[in-house]
């Protein structure tokens, strides 16, 4: 049977201004590309719960999961590696950006910029549900995600 990951973005938003990052030259995937802070689910690990931690882990920004904005699959460089990626909307709760390894450089920049950036295609779909979303939902809005546990 064949193994499928599942990977995670957090669209990161403190004062109305999206956190995006440049991947480092070293990385295997895509280096020198733009994203959002993006991960794998670790194994017993909730897909809002792994956010967050690669959001801590990453950029060492504590973030709150506000809802999903999008949902998809890709095959991360070959047919080897299938994945499932799933983005979610946060706010910034608390932090300074401090980039990993993983990054050589980050910026804020408006959620209509992200939207605009040739650069950031892969994560297009994701800003243009945030935009929407944002329109038609109050500031406040939680989405509340399930909670299974094994008995």
């Amino acid at each position: 049977m064949k193994k499928v990951y599942v990977g995670m973005a957090a669209v990161i938003e403190k004062d109305n201004q999206i956190l995006i990052l440049k991947r480092s030259a070293e990385r295997d995937f895509e280096p020198e590309m733009w994203e959002t802070v993006t991960g794998r689910l670790e194994a017993d690990e909730s897909p809002v719960r792994g956010v967050e931690r690669e959001a801590e882990e990453e950029v060492g920004l504590k973030v709150k999961v506000q809802y999903p904005l999008d949902i998809g699959f890709f095959y991360r460089g070959s047919k080897d590696f299938p994945m499932v990626f799933i983005s979610f909307y946060c706010k910034y709760i608390e932090g300074e950006v401090n980039i990993s390894w993983e990054h050589s450089e980050y910026k804020w920049i408006s959620l209509d910029e992200a939207i605009d950036l040739a650069d950031l295609q892969h994560f297009h779909v994701m800003f243009k549900n945030l935009k929407e979303l944002k329109k038609r939902l109050p500031d406040d809005f939680i989405f509340e995600f399930s909670s299974f546990s094994q008995s």
